[in-house]
């Protein structure tokens, strides 16, 4: 179990929905700083977080996740001399728009791999860090294709990918940092805004999800809590439906034994040896 009691977590995502409702969660575990990087200003939802718990320290600023790297250090290196330092980031920041397919990309993907290699320096075992977690909020489309929000889903897909690889031992090992990702099924706040579907072909699905029988923001955000204070490294969760399933990763390719061979020798002239052999 992940214990969040005193923790400093780091949230990029709008004040609002999923992220309000898990950040009122996060305020119930005893977490000594909350810092909460949006796009809108919401002192409303603040005061509401504050309230929950007066000794947990809350500090906001508005922030464009698709801004350049060299943006975000600034707003970060503020960030840092609030905090001292961060146990867990969470990613949470999403556009779900067919018809803008720079922003949803750019939004939902680049900005967020920005977001993290901005902050993994600061939690880099080896860079003076103290090692920590990175949770990637994400969809239940980025697991299975959606012939309705090609694009979204595509993004969804892949923050998948990268959370599986930037978890792996190579560096899990070496910067103590944990990587996670928690995919959120149909959700009310998402649904209730009105979606384009990528294809004409799609629309008439995209106005009925609307209307249909979906979990509370509420509910979602209580499990993406429970599912950190479960995680492990690696691992991907679904919330939808009110519960949380743990997703039993799949390998489709496998490296040749040779090639497998050559990439974990630590052996210059063996690697050469393998590599003339080759010609």
């Amino acid at each position: 179990m992940y214990d969040l009691t005193g923790k400093h977590v780091c949230y990029v995502a709008d004040c609002g929905g999923i992220a309000l409702e898990t950040s009122k969660v996060l305020m119930t575990k005893n977490i000594a700083k909350l810092a909460i990087l949006q796009s809108v200003e919401n002192q409303p939802a603040i005061a509401r977080l504050q309230s929950i718990k007066h000794s947990t320290q809350i500090f906001f600023w508005t922030f464009d996740v698709t801004m350049a790297r060299q943006e975000m250090k600034k707003y970060f290196d503020e960030v840092m001399v609030q905090m001292d330092y961060i146990d867990v980031l969470i990613n949470g920041a999403t556009l779900c728009d067919e018809r803008n397919i720079d922003a949803t990309i750019n939004t939902n993907l680049t900005g967020m791999m920005n977001t993290v290699a901005t902050v993994l320096p600061y939690m880099d075992r080896k860079m003076g860090g103290a090692g920590g977690l990175i949770v990637n909020v994400t969809s239940v489309i980025g697991l299975d294709p959606s012939p309705v929000f090609c694009a979204y889903s595509a993004s969804k897909f892949g923050v998948i990918g990268f959370t599986r690889s930037l978890a792996d031992p190579l560096y899990y090992t070496q910067n103590g940092v944990a990587v996670m990702a928690v995919c959120c099924g149909p959700t009310k706040v998402f649904v209730d805004r009105e979606l384009n579907a990528f294809l004409e072909y799609g629309q008439t699905f995209a106005d009925r999800l609307r209307r249909a029988p979906c979990q509370s923001t509420a509910v979602c955000g209580l499990n993406i809590v429970t599912a950190i204070e479960r995680s492990e490294n690696g691992q991907i969760w679904i919330a939808d439906k009110g519960g949380l399933e743990l997703v039993t990763l799949h390998w489709y390719w496998h490296m040749a034994d040779q090639f497998l061979s050559y990439m974990q020798s630590t052996d210059d002239e063996n690697q050469e040896q393998f590599v003339s052999g080759q010609r």
